[in-house]
């Protein structure tokens, strides 16, 4: 049975709940932060270069449609291991001129505490292949592994952690013109 965010979160949370109990228990530090998706960066509609941005162009229509992974203690208890795997639903377009598109996306992480970015954004690309006559995929991203150092001054929930895909400025823009779908 594949671990998901709340099942995982539950079993976390029974030994946190009496680490509480028993004093500075380091167990306490890895409570697992959860990632999310920013609505106007989970689409992604790419068309071929040029003026006229219509279906006649269209290279293909991603959405980024879910996480799944968890997190484990990381080296000597100084830190928590964040693993993702992101899931994507892939349409191909009329002006697509092969059988494979690459989707970017990235990871950031940022400090919760003040929103700021601790580090550059990780970059991805999943490569989609789609069958004979197949218009639509499916498909999962690579896993990635996060490494977020804890301490007494930094838990993991002091992070902040963003999936999206990597959009041109024009593509955000129209993402949040015509919002989430």
């Amino acid at each position: 049975m594949p671990v998901t965010w709340r099942s995982w979160s539950l079993a976390m949370l029974a030994p946190l709940g009496l680490a509480a109990c028993g004093g500075t228990d380091p167990i306490a530090r890895i409570a697992c932060p959860r990632p999310a998706i920013p609505a106007d960066a989970a689409d992604l509609t790419r068309y071929r270069d040029g003026p006229v941005r219509d279906l006649t162009t269209l290279e293909f229509d991603a959405k980024l449609n879910g996480l799944s992974g968890g997190c484990r203690p990381g080296r000597r208890g100084e830190a928590v291991d964040l693993r993702i795997t992101p899931s994507f639903v892939v349409d191909r377009g009329p002006a697509s001129t092969g059988r494979a598109v690459q989707v970017p996306w990235l990871v950031a992480v940022l400090d919760n505490r003040t929103d700021q970015p601790l580090d550059r954004p990780q970059r991805f690309a999943t490569t989609v292949v789609f069958g004979p006559n197949e218009t639509r995929a499916n498909v999962e991203g690579q896993s990635i592994t996060i490494v977020l150092p804890v301490s007494e001054e930094r838990r993991a929930t002091d992070y902040r952690v963003l999936v999206m895909l990597q959009l041109e400025e024009q593509e955000l823009e129209q993402n949040r013109r015509r919002g989430p779908r």
